[in-house]
């Protein structure tokens, strides 16, 4: 990678970075106090609604987000037509799921969610009036303003629903706050950008634009039904209650993955894009953003994977208990899930969505007849077990179709994750022992966490500065991309690093 391309890549992702982790914070500290004002079924009732809500909310723009970020060159027309086309599809999505409300409460056997999804269904018109807006941001890679935005609607999102559930309105207190999120984010991605809906609405001029994106949403559409195929049938065969336990274990487990990927892929699309002529290049830099992503999710998932039982007692509460099994299941998985939407971003940089549907048709399928398997066989375990024993099986296929596009060396992929995945394994190792000798003293469990969490972050920095010297230097080289001047990194270990 270029100086300057890695450089502002590098700021980039600080901007997401600091954006997601200051929205996260706030998020994370609002669902630790509802989830001891709401219950798990209520908690179950809103992944039921958002099940429906985001599956329909693909379909809201119609992949003419990504077409502008992919497309070279566009015309003031084309993005007014997309425009046009993006919030006539909002209305004609509002009033179908207003229709298809109250079949889906009967089938999963809760009248509450019909006024729910009707609700909820506000939001595709708010979210269509910022769709074009928000690809200009990207476009144009304006995260430090979009980090802005973000962390204002979590805010937001986050006084309403607590403020809502302290007055004891129960599951509409999500549904009211996840509605003040996307009116945040809408409005604020068209304050801030540059594009406004002037001149000519070239609808035919944006017929081309739509077939891309299209293709796109066929490939997310499939993407999101096995990505939520678990959930469906958990809530179908075992109840509201069971998903809002496999619904709480899934949003922590993948929480490490879903902030860090979600915001590398933020920065990977544009990124991606501009060297899609260009696969070296490419290649290089897609290993060096998955080994970033590992080095931070890897011991996370680890980490959360050694200490789970006390996590869940402590964070959540003993009520949450059931959550474990599959909480410990989907950490491992996340070492997986974690790194291989990179690879989804380059088929669709180089143009190759069709073959990305084909993936995605492909676990679609896979993915739910295992999972309905797991459900029908062993209850939330069995889901669990689907996800850490299928899913790795065909992120290999996904890794192999890149590389034979790009020319990207399977073997080479691997072996830049396998000192990460060591050094996680080896964290790992030495918090179970210490656990083992904490719970032999009979000590209190929040303090056993406390002393767990910093025996893995002391365990992993060792071996990042002992073991895999080639982190230091690409420690090293970060720290300067993002300002900080070279002679400050005269000093241990940048200098033993470069000594060696």
């Amino acid at each position: 990678m270029h100086n300057d391309l890695r450089s502002k890549t590098v700021k980039a992702i600080s901007h997401v970075g600091l954006g997601n982790a200051v929205g996260k914070l706030v998020s994370l500290s609002t669902t630790l106090v509802l989830a001891r004002l709401l219950s798990p079924a209520e908690y179950g009732l809103m992944e039921i609604a958002m099940m429906l809500i985001a599956f329909i909310g693909f379909f809201n723009e119609i992949g003419l987000t990504t077409a502008i970020v992919q497309r070279p060159q566009l015309t003031q027309e084309q993005v007014n037509g997309c425009f046009l086309i993006a919030m006539g599809c909002s209305v004609v999505l509002f009033l179908l799921t207003v229709l298809a409300a109250g079949p889906i409460a009967g089938f999963f056997r809760q009248p509450q969610l019909q006024p729910m999804i009707s609700t909820l269904a506000v939001g595709f018109i708010m979210g269509a009036a910022g769709s074009v807006p928000e690809a200009f941001l990207r476009r144009q890679m304006q995260f430090k303003a979009m980090a802005g935005i973000t962390i204002l609607g979590i805010v937001l999102q986050s006084a309403v629903s607590l403020g809502l559930a302290l007055a004891g309105m129960g599951v509409w207190s999500l549904v009211w706050g996840s509605l003040a999120a996307t009116a945040t984010y809408s409005g604020g991605y068209f304050l801030l950008s540059p594009w406004r809906p002037r001149g000519r609405y070239g609808v035919r001029e944006a017929v081309e634009l739509v077939l891309f994106g299209l293709h796109v949403i066929t490939s997310r559409v499939f993407w999101y039904l096995y990505s939520n195929a678990d959930r469906a049938i958990v809530g179908r065969v075992l109840g509201a209650a069971s998903l809002g336990i496999y619904g709480m274990a899934f949003s922590l487990a993948t929480l490490p993955s879903s902030q860090i990927t979600s915001l590398v892929i933020n920065v990977a699309a544009p990124l991606f894009a501009k060297l899609q002529h260009e696969p070296a290049r490419l290649n290089a830099v897609l290993v060096n953003m998955t080994r970033g992503i590992a080095y931070v999710v890897y011991p996370a998932l680890m980490g959360m994977l050694a200490c789970s039982h006390e996590l869940i007692l402590v964070v959540l509460g003993p009520k949450w208990l059931q959550c474990q099994v599959p909480f410990s299941a989907l950490c491992l998985m996340g070492l997986v899930k974690s790194v291989d939407p990179l690879l989804s971003q380059v088929l669709t940089a180089i143009g190759q969505v069709k073959r990305l549907v084909a993936y995605t048709a492909l676990c679609a399928v896979t993915m739910s007849l295992a999972f309905a398997v797991g459900a029908w066989a062993d209850g939330l375990r069995g889901v669990s077990a689907a996800w850490v024993l299928v899913y790795p099986l065909l992120s290999v296929k996904l890794l192999h179709d890149v590389a034979r596009l790009t020319g990207l060396s399977m073997r080479g992929y691997y072996r830049a994750l396998l000192p990460i995945l060591a050094g996680a394994l080896a964290m790992l190792a030495v918090v179970l022992g210490v656990r083992a000798g904490l719970y032999a003293l009979a000590l209190p469990a929040p303090l056993i966490l406390v002393l767990e969490i910093l025996s893995g972050a002391l365990a992993y920095l060792a071996w990042i500065v002992c073991v895999d010297r080639h982190a230091v230097g690409e420690i090293g080289q970060i720290l300067i991309d993002l300002g900080v001047p070279a002679a400050r990194l005269q000093r241990w270990p940048f200098v033993r690093k470069r000594q060696q």
